[in-house]
């Protein structure tokens, strides 16, 4: 939780930015150029990405001899937290764009691309190899042998390797999984292994693998909406006339304030009809016992079985009466129940009941989306839960009592789930622009 000492919303603290080059055996600081830094992260996506913005002005480039080999140190933290909560991690270079002269061709400004370093690993090593166990298993074990890397890099060789980017597993599977990687990447077998896990107690099948500023995670999304209360970063308020209203003993809730606010997507019947989202089928066909079997899936009656963020007072973002039909989206998959003898539920025999469960579950994830900006904060990573109060809109100008004390929006108001999050960092300030979204509405019998 921020405390009252930070002074300023989005106050930040770059302790270290530098450029290491270990094959020329050079360091440079580089604060004293830096225009903007921005860092992106995304449930969707298995590695970080980023941009950094240089002023250059003292011949940088040519001195340093940018080959895309470079290392880059960054820590940044925001003031009032722990060290522990700092952004602090190194990434490669892999790109120079955007250069650009000015004053008479004293200044160049340019931009440096960079990713994390297990991304460079990710596509280095190709696997030829077979794998056999829980997902939970071979996803570690894929990741330790194959991703995991130093979180820092450095010109003495005798500092590297002390801290590791962690593994975070949650979400426990029910199923085993066994297959031969035919030259896939290590996130491509593990992305293929989400697409195959099945949760326990027939929750959703919604198993994503992504990297944050903190650590890499594996696990089912459904599980983060079973206790959002306990998992939420804080509740942020979007009302630009009660955060002016603040006073000075009370500007620390400034930090809180949504700076702001855009809905960017409510919700698509068209798209959720032909996408499989509200009901699909998905033909088996048993290649041993040559014959098919047709699989539907609803996810109107399904719903009620997940987890939601309004808890049993959930209700879908579509109408549960809508008229749906599972030929409106169809897919094929051949099984092969005799293929291993030792294991004869393999992950295609089970992909039956994977498919729609995943395929609707997934798609919810991009149903009901609002993008935010924020005050910045170090700790905030995607897939952290978000409380969002945004005002029930009123008829009129708001009276001075509104600015104060107004009713939350009981549709849009409530928890969230961060799905994409930016980083925006100069020498003086830190803001985040995030996605969220949320699985469900309240119901209107509460709303009422």
């Amino acid at each position: 939780m921020l405390e009252e000492v930070l002074q300023t919303p989005g106050e930040v603290v770059i302790q270290n930015l530098a450029l290491v080059s270990i094959t020329q055996g050079k360091y440079v600081n580089l604060t004293d150029y830096l225009v903007e830094l921005n860092l992106y992260e995304s449930i969707f996506e298995p590695g970080l990405t980023g941009t950094l913005t240089l002023s250059d002005s003292r011949n940088l480039a040519e001195e340093f001899a940018l080959l895309g080999e470079e290392y880059l140190i960054v820590t940044v933290k925001t003031p009032s937290l722990d060290d522990n909560d700092a952004i602090s991690k190194a990434f490669k270079i892999y790109g120079l764009e955007d250069k650009k002269y000015y004053n008479d061709g004293s200044t160049l400004v340019y931009q440096l691309n960079f990713a994390s370093i297990e991304t460079f690993n990710d596509i280095l090593n190709p696997i030829f190899r077979g794998f056999e166990g829980t997902p939970e298993e071979l996803v570690a074990r894929i990741y330790l042998d194959y991703m995991q890397a130093d979180r820092n890099v450095s010109l003495n060789a005798s500092e590297v390797g002390k801290v590791k980017t962690p593994l975070v597993i949650f979400g426990e599977s029910s199923n085993s999984i066994k297959f031969v990687s035919p030259g896939w990447t290590p996130v491509e077998c593990i992305n293929w292994i989400a697409s195959k896990t099945f949760p326990k107690n027939n929750g959703p099948a919604n198993y994503l693998f992504w990297e944050t500023t903190k650590a890499f995670y594996f696990g089912n999304i459904g599980a983060l909406f079973k206790n959002p209360e306990e998992l939420s970063i804080g509740k942020y308020s979007y009302s630009q006339s009660y955060v002016n209203s603040l006073t000075t003993d009370e500007r620390h809730k400034s930090m809180y304030a949504i700076k702001n606010l855009s809905v960017s997507k409510s919700f698509d019947q068209l798209d959720n009809t032909m996408s499989g989202y509200l009901s699909n089928r998905i033909i088996d066909v048993d290649l041993y016992n040559k014959k098919f079997t047709n699989v539907d899936y609803d996810h109107g009656t399904e719903f009620s079985k997940y987890n939601h963020m309004d808890g049993t007072k959930s209700t879908p973002i579509f109408d549960p009466e809508i008229v749906r039909n599972a030929l409106s989206y169809v897919d094929i998959n051949f099984s092969h129940s005799k293929l291993y003898n030792d294991n004869p539920e393999n992950f295609d025999v089970k992909y039956k009941n994977i498919f729609g469960n995943r395929r609707s579950n997934l798609i919810e994830l991009d149903n009901l989306k609002m993008e935010l900006v924020i005050p910045g904060r170090t700790d905030i990573e995607a897939g952290n839960i978000i409380q969002v109060s945004i005002p029930k809109k009123k008829g009129g100008a708001l009276t001075e009592e509104d600015k104060i004390q107004y009713e939350d929006d009981p549709l849009y108001s409530g928890y969230y789930l961060i799905t994409n999050l930016s980083h925006k960092i100069n020498l003086k300030t830190h803001y985040i622009t995030m996605d969220v979204t949320r699985n469900s509405f309240l119901s209107k019998e509460v709303q009422k």
